[in-house]
């Protein structure tokens, strides 16, 4: 792997986040891949269709998101894990939540831009 490659897949995400944290559907369309599988935290899962209109009705609003322990893997050409820690503060149907999660996400290379496939969170204890 090359850090070209890291350093690409870890721009996409911070695109992705800032997205989020702005409640730009239009941005954050054009970073998720139309197969994306997004396993929330809770185990709900959403397809692209359903996490966009989750962020558009205002049932997920993002307000923090800090990441750290990142790694990205090579899994084959033009595909990535990113992997770490994720810290958000978000609000769900209008509840505040502070979330400590490790995450692992699958990025593709598509037309030339990597765009999230698949999203999994898990709490960590504590």
């Amino acid at each position: 792997m090359t850090e070209n490659l890291a350093a690409a897949v870890r721009a996409a995400e911070q695109l992705r986040c800032a997205a989020m944290l702005a409640n730009d559907a239009e941005a954050l369309d054009a970073i998720l891949d139309p197969r994306l599988h997004f396993a929330h935290a809770t185990g709900l899962v959403d397809d692209k269709d359903a996490y966009l209109s989750k962020m558009a009705g205002g049932r997920i609003v993002y307000v923090g998101i800090d990441w750290s322990e990142e790694v990205v893997t090579e899994l084959a050409p033009g595909v990535a894990l990113l992997a770490g820690r994720m810290a958000t503060d978000v609000k769900v149907e209008g509840v505040d939540k502070a979330l400590k999660n490790r995450v692992m996400s699958v990025w593709g290379l598509t037309d030339g831009k990597w765009r999230l496939i698949a999203f999994q969170s898990t709490p960590m204890a504590g």
